[in-house]
C-alpha cells in the first residue's frame, strides 16, 4: 500500500509515503555517526576524520531525502525533502571545500562538520514523526472479528447441525437463538423476537420482528428463537459492506499531507534567490578567488538556513494540540485539521449530535377526567423495571413530583411499540400511538399532530393522557451553525428521523438545508457524490452505523460517548457535551497555520540575514560559534512564539 499513489488532487510529498521505520532507522545511525563527529571534534581529530563521518552520514541517511526529492520533482512540485537535500548537500560540499581546498584562503570551521550531521539528524527525526503520526492516523480494526458471526446452526431435514457462518448458502434456514448473532441477512420464516440492530441502524432501541421481516447478519437476537431464511451469505452481507468501507477508506487517509512542505518550498525558493543573486554579483565583480569564497558563502547560507523550518510547524501543532486536549477535543488525525477551512459542507447528524441523544419530558397532557396524578403513577409503574431512554425519562419526571409507584404484577417490552403491564386487575399500555389504537383504545387526534416522540398511556381502554419527549439541543449549536455560516460552510442536516421532528431541530439551529429518514448507506453516498464534485465535507456524526459517511468524509468529528465503538477510526474525537468545541476546533485551526506561517517566514529571513551579515561583515574571520549560535537562538524564538498556543481563548 505504500507504494500507491492516492487519487487525490492534493499533492503528497514522496516522503509521507515511506514507512516511518525508513526514517527512524537512519535517525537512529545518523545519531551514531554524530556521536563520533563530536568526540572526535573534542579530541582534535583532523579534519579527513571529520569528513569521512560527513560523508558517511550522508551517503547512509541523506538517501531517503534524495530519492524523495526525486519522486517530488518529478511530479513537478517541492517541498521538505527538497530542501534537506539541498541543505545537506550544500553543507558537504562546504566541508569538501574547507578539508582539501585550504589553499584557496578557506578556514576549516570543524562546527560546521557538526551542524551538517546536526541537521540531517534533526530531519530524520522531524520526518519520522510525521510519517508516525500519519500512520497513528490510519484506520486499525483491531478488534473486526467482534462483529462477525463465527458460526450458525443450519437445518438440514428436521436436524440442526453447527457450521461456519460462511459456509451457508442462500435459501439455506438456519435456527437462531437468544444471545446469539445472526450469520447472514435473511427474512424471519418462523418465530418472532427482539433484535440489537444499533450496529446497522444506530438505533439504541431493540426492534421487534415477526415472521417475514428482514434481519441481519451482525445483529444481535435478544428474545426468543427463530427461523430465517438466507437471502444474502455472510460475505454479502450489509455488515460486511460498512466494514468493507471501512477497510477501503484506509488506503484514502493513509496519505497526508501537512503546511511543513509549503513552507519548504517556499524558504527554498527564498534562499535560493537571496543568495544567487548575491553570488552573480561577485561572480562578474571579483576574481577567482572571490567567486570561490562566495561560492562557499553561498553553500552556507543554503546549509544553515533550514534548521529553523523543521519546527516551524512542529512546535505550534505541539501545544495548541495540548490546548485542544484540555479543552475537551482529541485529535487523533493532525493533518485533518488542515481540511477544516478548506471544507465546503458541514454534515450534522442528528440524534447525539446536535442534541444529547438523552430523551427527557418536555410536555405531559393528561386526560382532564382522570388528572396528572393518575397519569403519572399509572406511566411510571409500568415503566419501573423497563431499561430503557423512554422508560428513564418518564421515571425520571415522576420522581421530581414525588410519584408514588404501585406494585405491577407482570410486565413485557414490546421493542419498537411499548411496554404492557398488568396493575391489580387492569392493563396497563404505554407506548406509540398507533400500537394502542390497535389495541382498540380511543387517541385523541392531536397526539398525531405532535413533532417529537410521544408516549401515550392507558389503563384498560380509558386513555389516561400522553408525554411529550425531546431530545434536547447541545448547548452552542445554534451559534456554532452561525460560526460556520460566517466562515463561508454551508451546515445540512441529515437524519434517519422522521420529517417533522428533522425539520423542527433545523429551524432551531438555523439550518436551512435538511434530509429525513436517511438511511446510513445514504448518508455516505451523499458524501462520495460531494466529493467526486470537487467539494471537501465535515461530517459530525454519533454511532457505528454513521462510521463509512464519517471515513467518507474528508473530516470525521464525533462526539464521544459510551457507544462509540471506533474511537481508533475517526479524526477528531469530542468529549464535551457543547457544540462550542466545534468552533474551538477552527480557532485552533487558525492558530497554527497563522503561527506556522509567521515562523517560516522568521527562520527563512531571520537566518538568511543573520548569515549574510556575518559573512559580509566578518567575512573569514567569522566565528562559526557566531553562525550556529544565531541559528540556535532563533529556533528558541520559533518555540516562544509557538509557546503562546498552549492557552488559545
Amino acid at each position: 500500500m505504500a507504494g500507491k499513489q492516492p487519487q487525490s488532487s492534493t499533492f503528497v510529498s514522496a516522503a509521507m509515503q515511506r514507512p516511518s521505520g525508513a526514517f527512524m532507522g537512519r535517525f537512529c545511525l545518523s545519531l551514531c555517526l554524530w556521536w563520533l563527529l563530536l568526540f572526535s571534534f573534542a579530541f582534535h581529530y583532523s579534519g579527513v576524520s571529520f569528513f569521512i563521518l560527513v560523508l558517511l552520514n550522508t551517503v547512509f541517511c541523506a538517501d531517503i531525502f534524495v530519492y524523495s526529492a526525486w519522486k517530488d520533482l518529478w511530479r513537478g512540485r517541492a517541498g521538505l525533502s527538497l530542501l534537506v537535500s539541498m541543505a545537506v548537500a550544500a553543507g558537504f560540499t562546504s566541508v569538501l571545500l574547507r578539508t582539501f581546498f585550504t589553499h584557496y584562503a578557506l578556514e576549516r570551521v570543524p562546527e560546521l562538520y557538526l551542524y551538517t550531521s546536526a541537521f540531517l539528524t534533526l530531519s530524520l527525526w522531524a520526518q519520522g514523526r510525521r510519517v508516525r503520526e500519519q500512520e497513528r492516523a490510519r484506520i486499525y480494526i483491531k478488534k473486526i472479528d467482534d462483529f462477525l458471526p463465527k458460526a450458525a446452526r443450519r437445518l438440514v431435514g428436521s436436524q440442526v447441525r453447527k457450521v461456519f457462518a460462511n459456509e451457508l448458502y442462500r435459501g439455506d434456514i438456519v435456527q437462531v437463538n437468544p444471545g446469539e448473532r445472526f450469520p447472514c441477512d435473511g427474512i424471519i420464516t418462523h418465530g418472532k423476537t427482539s433484535i440489537d440492530e444499533q450496529l446497522i441502524t444506530g438505533n439504541a432501541l431493540p426492534a421487534y420482528k415477526i415472521t417475514g421481516q428482514q434481519v441481519y447478519a451482525g445483529t444481535v437476537n435478544k428474545t426468543a428463537s427463530v427461523y430465517v431464511e438466507v437471502t444474502r451469505t455472510l460475505e454479502d452481507a450489509e455488515l460486511i459492506t460498512i466494514l468493507a468501507a471501512v477497510q477501503n477508506s484506509e488506503l484514502r487517509r493513509s496519505y497526508c499531507t501537512s503546511r511543513l512542505d509549503t513552507f519548504a518550498a517556499w524558504t527554498l525558493f527564498f534562499i535560493l534567490l537571496v543568495a544567487g543573486a548575491q553570488y552573480g554579483f561577485v561572480y562578474y565583480h571579483g576574481d577567482i578567488s572571490c567567486r570561490l569564497l562566495q561560492l562557499n558563502n553561498l553553500l552556507v547560507i543554503l546549509g544553515l538556513a533550514p534548521l529553523g523550518i523543521l519546527f516551524a510547524e512542529e512546535f505550534p501543532a505541539f501545544f495548541a494540540l495540548r490546548c485542544a486536549k484540555r479543552k475537551g477535543i482529541r485529535v487523533q488525525n493532525r493533518y485533518a485539521l488542515a481540511q477544516l477551512m478548506q471544507a465546503d459542507t458541514v454534515f450534522f447528524d442528528k440524534t447525539g449530535t446536535l442534541t444529547y441523544g438523552e430523551l427527557s419530558v418536555c410536555n405531559v397532557y393528561p386526560n382532564p377526567q382522570t388528572g396528572l396524578k393518575k397519569l403519572l403513577e399509572v406511566a411510571a409503574s409500568a415503566e419501573q423495571r423497563v431499561d430503557g431512554p423512554f422508560a428513564g425519562a418518564i421515571l425520571k419526571y415522576a420522581r421530581l413530583h414525588r410519584t408514588a409507584l404501585q406494585k405491577v404484577d407482570s410486565f413485557s417490552v414490546l421493542p419498537g411499540f411499548g411496554v404492557k403491564a398488568l396493575l391489580g386487575s387492569e392493563t396497563v399500555w404505554a407506548g406509540r400511538a398507533q400500537w394502542l389504537e390497535e389495541q382498540g383504545i380511543k387517541v385523541p387526534g392531536q397526539v398525531h399532530r405532535e413533532a417529537e416522540t410521544v408516549i401515550c398511556v392507558a389503563l384498560g381502554k380509558r386513555f389516561l393522557g400522553y408525554f411529550v419527549l425531546e431530545d434536547a439541543l447541545r448547548d452552542g449549536a445554534a451559534q456554532s451553525v452561525a460560526y460556520l455560516k460566517k466562515l463561508g460552510k454551508e451546515p445540512l442536516l441529515i437524519s434517519g428521523d422522521n420529517e417533522p421532528t428533522v425539520a423542527a431541530i433545523a429551524r432551531e439551529v438555523g439550518i436551512e438545508k435538511h434530509n429525513f429518514n436517511v438511511l446510513p448507506k445514504t448518508k455516505a453516498e451523499i458524501i462520495t457524490n460531494l466529493r467526486a464534485l470537487g467539494k471537501k465535507v465535515i461530517m459530525i456524526g454519533d454511532g457505528f452505523n454513521d462510521i463509512v459517511a464519517l471515513l467518507q468524509a474528508d473530516v470525521g468529528i464525533v462526539f464521544l460517548s459510551g457507544k462509540n465503538t471506533y474511537h481508533n477510526w475517526v479524526d477528531i474525537l469530542i468529549s464535551r457535551k457543547d457544540l462550542y468545541a466545534l468552533v474551538d476546533l477552527f480557532k485552533i485551526d487558525k492558530s497554527i497555520r497563522r503561527t506556522g506561517w509567521f515562523n517560516a517566514v522568521l527562520a527563512g529571513v531571520c537566518t538568511v540575514g543573520w548569515t549574510e551579515f556575518l559573512l559580509w561583515y566578518f567575512g573569514q574571520q567569522a566565528n562559526g560559534y557566531w553562525t550556529l549560535g544565531g541559528n540556535v537562538i532563533i529556533v528558541l524564538l520559533i518555540l516562544l512564539n509557538s509557546m503562546r498556543l498552549s492557552n488559545i481563548k
